[in-house]
């Protein structure tokens, strides 16, 4: 077990996310793709990739669409399954706010309000602090700033998935890359344990759980929505909330 903490610099500097450069239009790369090089074990490619990163000079903000590969077995049935089961069921990615220090921040994932019912609609749950760090342990290669996702607190509402993240403590790390549609972001999983002050450890800091991948850009979420959805609906937050901080 190995505890981690971030590093926050206030100087951070980089790239824009609307920044033309980081879209590399037809034949480059989108979160699918992401998410079958994870599905075939090319790890080293990803792992370059999150190595060699974009820093960016701000959290993103918005809706996301998303997609999850599971790479290895945790030998924790039946954790494995279920991952893989929520990923392709009753997740569709993340919703970031905007905030004041735009380095900091909260969301919500996009995921389905039942576990019953397999067209019950998408909403909002699961809730995440997120800040933006010049460099964490956990992630000791990577060249660019990361981002965190802090699921210390998840719940909003009574919801099923919501109490099993809870029981399953975990943490996303994820930097930038470019994309067709414009700056996408890969993600890393570790499960372990949060602390009374909010701290988390690493159950085993050279395993992941899963890897991840979103994309913040109107092309991608057009993408999700014409060939990767089974038409459920989904209640959206309008306006999207603005942390005060």
């Amino acid at each position: 077990m190995a505890t981690q903490s971030a590093r926050k610099d206030s100087r951070i500097a980089g790239y824009d996310h609307d920044d033309p450069g980081l879209r590399t239009g037809d034949g480059g790369l989108t979160i699918w793709d992401l998410q079958k090089m994870a599905q075939e074990k090319r790890l080293n490619e990803l792992n370059d990739l999150f190595d060699n990163g974009l820093t960016m000079n701000a959290l993103p903000v918005g809706v996301c669409a998303g997609t999850v590969a599971r790479v290895f077995d945790l030998n924790a049935t039946p954790l494995p399954e279920w991952l893989d089961w929520f990923a392709e069921k009753n997740w569709r990615g993340k919703i970031y706010f905007s905030s004041n220090d735009k380095t900091v921040s909260e969301g919500r994932n996009r995921v389905r309000s039942s576990v019953v019912n397999p067209l019950s609609p998408f909403i909002p749950m699961c809730k995440f602090k997120t800040m933006l760090v010049d460099s964490h342990p956990l992630a000791p290669r990577a060249k660019s700033n990361i981002v965190i996702l802090d699921y210390s607190d998840p719940l909003t509402e009574p919801y099923m998935l919501e109490r099993l993240v809870k029981q399953i403590p975990l943490i996303d790390l994820m930097v930038a890359v470019k994309g067709k549609y414009g700056p996408m972001f890969i993600g890393k999983t570790w499960l372990g344990r949060y602390d009374e002050k909010g701290g988390f450890t690493a159950s085993n800091p050279d395993k992941l759980s899963n890897w991840y991948f979103l994309d913040f850009n109107e092309g991608a979420l057009k993408e999700q929505r014409e060939s990767h959805s089974d038409g459920s609906k989904e209640e959206m937050l309008d306006p999207l909330p603005h942390v005060s901080n």
